[in-house]
């Protein structure tokens, strides 16, 4: 089997280091094995892509694309991958590594050189894909913000606290910005305007469908994994190959109640509890019903807008290669 490590250039240069340090220590150890890597590097917006639709038209199911950056480098290749013979693995190269909590979650057990000496180890099983599909006000499909999504969407607050910590790392990228900027900024957000104006209708498991009873909200996210935001648990309970989608929604609710439940939501334990509502479903549409016509959603961490948001799940739809111990386990 070879392996593809598809490299965001961008990517802190310490971690690459690492990576570098430890393909060198494979060099020495298994030959064998580091003549069939073969690294390439990410040059522009969206590399990673062509890279790996390149890559798999060329060799199909006889190569491992291996995800080396942030949940954007992952949610791009899995874009890339979707419906192919093609896996892809995930190394925890990026910052907040929400998708790779879910699929490795030993991932503090391992090292790089860890990881590349068991790729001859990896286990190939399918998971769901969770396709996004933006509309604007007339009804025309925005394919520039649609597309497949493989941990977690959300559309409200969330999405302004996504945007202000990118905003943080990106006007002073240090250590103490990446590992703080999601909170400082979701509790900045809980501060601020709170409130959502869009309805929701959901196609629930068992065939029924349940809409909206308010267009005020806080926010929905739709989950594929469990994790996001640096560590955000809005799916405790969610599997990435169960064709179902782990929907959650909180309401506009009052300050003081707001810095609770932002508190039980970072850490999975907001289920059940008053101005929560969590559903398991197959589809489900979102509107807009604010005079601004607009949403605005993230997915996987890429920003998305539309006046109508259509989810849809896709069961078995892409094959993602497990490291032992965290093989996908029902």
């Amino acid at each position: 089997m070879r392996y593809i490590l598809v490299i965001n250039s961008k990517s802190n240069p310490k971690v690459i280091g690492a990576l570098d340090d430890a393909i060198n220590l494979v060099s020495r150890s298994d030959p064998d094995l580091r003549s069939r890597i073969e690294l390439k590097f990410t040059e522009y917006p969206g590399h990673a892509s062509d890279i790996a639709i390149e890559v798999s038209e060329q060799f199909k199911g006889n190569v491992t694309i291996v995800a080396c950056g942030g949940d954007g480098t992952v949610h791009e290749i899995a874009n890339a991958l979707a419906f192919r013979k093609t896996p892809m693995a995930c190394l925890p190269f990026g910052t907040g590594n929400d998708f790779v909590k879910t699929v490795l979650p030993t991932r503090k057990k391992w090292n790089f050189e860890m990881l590349l000496k068991n790729l001859d180890n990896l286990t190939v099983k399918p998971i769901d894909l969770i396709k996004i599909d933006s509309y604007d006000i007339m009804g025309t499909h925005l394919q520039n913000w649609s597309g497949y999504m493989n941990n977690v969407a959300s559309i409200g607050l969330d999405t302004v606290v996504q945007a202000n910590a990118k905003a943080i790392v990106a006007s002073n990228d240090t250590k103490f910005n990446r590992n703080t900027a999601y909170i400082r900024s979701a509790l900045a957000g809980v501060f601020g305007k709170r409130c959502h104006e869009f309805a929701y209708k959901l196609e629930l498991e068992d065939g029924s469908f349940y809409e909206s009873e308010s267009d005020e909200h806080t926010l929905i996210s739709i989950c594929n994994g469990k994790y996001y935001g640096d560590g955000f648990c809005p799916a405790p309970k969610a599997d990435i190959a169960d064709g179902i989608a782990d929907v959650c929604v909180v309401d506009d609710v009052p300050l003081i109640k707001a810095l609770g439940l932002l508190l039980l939501y970072r850490l999975g334990k907001h289920e059940g509890k008053s101005g929560i509502k969590t559903f398991r479903a197959t589809s489900g549409v979102i509107k807009s019903t604010s005079a601004s016509l607009q949403l605005v959603g993230n997915s996987d961490g890429e920003d998305f807008f539309g006046n109508r948001i259509r989810f849809e799940v896709f069961p078995k739809a892409l094959n993602l290669a497990f490291f032992p111990e965290d093989g996908y386990k029902k």
